[in-house]
């Protein structure tokens, strides 16, 4: 098995709302996501996915819909609430359509979202 790993970093807003019913004020971080494609196999050129498109479709999610943008407003992350978790899991969502490659079996395996240098939260897929 392969494992194809591209990252790249974007800046957010959030906004955590508390089982207790508080609310921490907005605050951004710079955000860094990595991205985990498995191939159980190559193709004819020797290449199970292409990081380039790897990176291009990472990169168009992150710069199309999430950089510099608060988090507590974009659908489907909002609800109940934009934690790592769940941005971790609606990266999956967007990504895993696009990354598939029936020719070498390329699947999505995992995302992993920094939200700051020294804490992440990883949604595999499998």
């Amino acid at each position: 098995m392969f494992l194809i790993r591209v990252q790249d970093r974007f800046c957010a807003a959030h906004a955590l709302r508390f089982a207790d019913g508080s609310t921490e004020l907005q605050h951004g971080h710079n955000w860094r996501v990595e991205v985990v494609v498995a191939c159980p196999r190559l193709d004819a050129a020797g290449i199970g996915i292409d990081f380039v498109e790897v990176r291009a479709a990472l990169h168009a999610v992150l710069d199309g819909t999430l950089d510099h943008q608060n988090l507590n407003e974009i659908a489907g992350l909002n609800s109940p609430n934009p934690t790592s978790e769940r941005l971790a899991q609606w990266l999956a969502g967007q990504l895993a359509p696009q990354l598939a490659r029936a020719a070498t079996g390329a699947a999505l395996q995992s995302v992993t979202v920094w939200e700051t240098r020294d804490m992440a939260v990883t949604f595999s897929c499998c």
